[in-house]
């Protein structure tokens, strides 16, 4: 699933967001690390842009994974009442974790392209760069997602309004930030071994396959299983989505969003924890590859 992520490595300009924390705009630590982030998810962008226009994103990318959605969904019409619906919702959400886990490949993208030393080098924070680095996964997935719901819904008979259309694209959104976060902490483990980034990105996706409910009910496959979907992204925001479809939507629904919020903030703790040992290591001991 993650083939498509190594092509977009042929645009390196992330340097420009090392370059951002010496203009005379940036007034405050905060102004300046917003301006860093800003200059590092520009050049992503731009990276992007060399590969995808609207027209190969639309026809070649979006009908890949509305595919990948439509395929499940028809399984799920063959297993019985109510399954379709289940299955649609479940791999939609699932397409939007899975482009925020991406962020585990295109994190290693500086190490290959021979920009992350000067990022080292640079007054800038690397780990605020590298998290800006990657942000354009999160509105593809969260148009992939929400299309596939918004296209195949008549197929699983699911009834959509205005009211959760809007609640569904707002949960979407939040998946897509927390399994990012998770995405980024397996890259900032990972960037030194960049062989390993879709080895390691693949295995993740599949373990929230298995134990966050897009297939089966986390409850099927058992307790333990079941307490390590409980720390994942994806998992609670699912059952949100879930609740919000179903016309159920209330405190309970806003307690899920809570919990995933907090499980995507604890990921970005960690991956930011990481990243920051790593660049100030490199920076006292001249490992400025990360090499050791």
């Amino acid at each position: 699933m993650s083939g498509g992520t190594d092509e977009m490595a042929t645009a390196p300009d992330a340097m420009a967001a090392a370059q951002a924390d010496d203009t005379p705009d940036a007034s405050s630590g905060l102004g300046r690390r917003i301006q860093v982030l800003g200059w590092a998810a520009r050049a992503g962008a731009a990276d992007y842009g060399t590969v995808f226009t609207w027209k190969t994103w639309l026809l070649g990318w979006f009908v890949r994974m509305l595919a990948q959605v439509l395929f499940f969904t028809t399984i799920g019409d063959l297993l019985g009442p109510g399954q379709a619906r289940y299955l649609l919702i479940g791999n939609a959400v699932a397409l939007v974790a899975l482009h925020g886990i991406f962020a585990t490949a295109s994190t290693t993208w500086e190490l290959q392209n021979g920009t992350l030393p000067l990022l080292v080098a640079s007054p800038s924070s690397p780990s605020l760069v590298l998290l800006g680095r990657s942000l354009f996964w999160l509105p593809d997935g969260v148009a992939c997602g929400l299309g596939a719901v918004l296209i195949l819904a008549p197929v699983a008979d699911l009834r959509l309004t205005v009211t959760k259309v809007a609640l569904l694209a707002a949960l979407l959104v939040l998946v897509a930030m927390t399994s990012y976060c998770l995405g980024l902490f397996l890259g900032s483990l990972v960037l030194t071994a960049a062989d390993l980034r879709n080895v390691v990105s693949n295995a993740a996706f599949t373990v929230m396959m298995i134990v966050c409910g897009p297939e089966v009910p986390a409850s099927a496959v058992g307790p333990v299983l079941g307490r390590i979907g409980d720390v994942l992204p994806l998992t609670h925001g699912l059952l949100a989505v879930r609740e919000v479809l179903a016309g159920r939507a209330g405190a309970h629904t806003a307690g899920l969003a809570a919990w995933e919020t907090l499980i995507g903030a604890c990921w970005l703790a960690a991956a930011l924890t990481v990243l920051t040992w790593r660049a100030r290591r490199s920076r006292r001991d001249g490992a400025a590859l990360f090499l050791t």
